[in-house]
């Protein structure tokens, strides 16, 4: 028997070199093992990837959590500082002053508008973990059905093998 080798990640192609007619229901066999180790290595990659994208949505969620609380308390912190700032002074502003104030408020709206954006990414890369976790579990899936349906394959294949063997030994009794 024979092999092409490839490099690893592109499709291998089996191709088999009649050396002898009766050792071919073991290349058979061999050939449907080597691929049903193939599928189980795919399995296992693909359920690492899933393992992975439930750590990452996780880890998404919390940081998620952590951003709308940070930006609350932010925004709790600058009313609060503000209100203390207005019954310390109990004077009118100059024009300085309400330069100085306007620029807090126009700072805070633009804080506030980046913690935005920044829950907005995170929402993006969490409903796209969501989708991709989604994708290795089918794909999963789909590889157990194949395996399971190349060991049935391989259980037939050695029955007739086994039938045929017997009918040899009848034929030459």
């Amino acid at each position: 028997m024979h092999e092409e080798v490839l490099p690893e990640g592109k499709d291998r192609d089996f191709v088999l070199i009649e050396e002898d007619v009766t050792d071919l229901g073991s290349q058979i066999s061999r050939l449907k093992d080597m691929i049903i180790k193939e599928k189980e290595a795919e399995i296992q990659a693909s359920s690492l990837d899933l393992e992975r994208a439930k750590w990452i949505i996780n880890f998404l969620e919390q940081e998620n959590k952590q951003l709308t609380e940070k930006q609350a308390i932010m925004e709790l912190q600058m009313i609060r500082e503000n209100r203390q700032m207005a019954k310390k002074r109990k004077i009118k502003m100059t024009s300085l002053d309400q330069e100085i104030e306007d620029d807090q408020e126009s700072w805070l709206e633009r804080v506030n508008i980046h913690l935005e954006n920044v829950l907005e990414k995170a929402n993006k890369e969490k409903k796209m973990l969501r989708h991709m976790a989604y994708h290795y579990l089918t794909w999963n899936k789909i590889c157990k059905i194949r395996v399971k349906k190349l060991k049935a394959k391989l259980k037939r294949a050695l029955r007739s093998k086994k039938e045929q063997d017997k009918l040899e030994i009848l034929a030459e009794a």
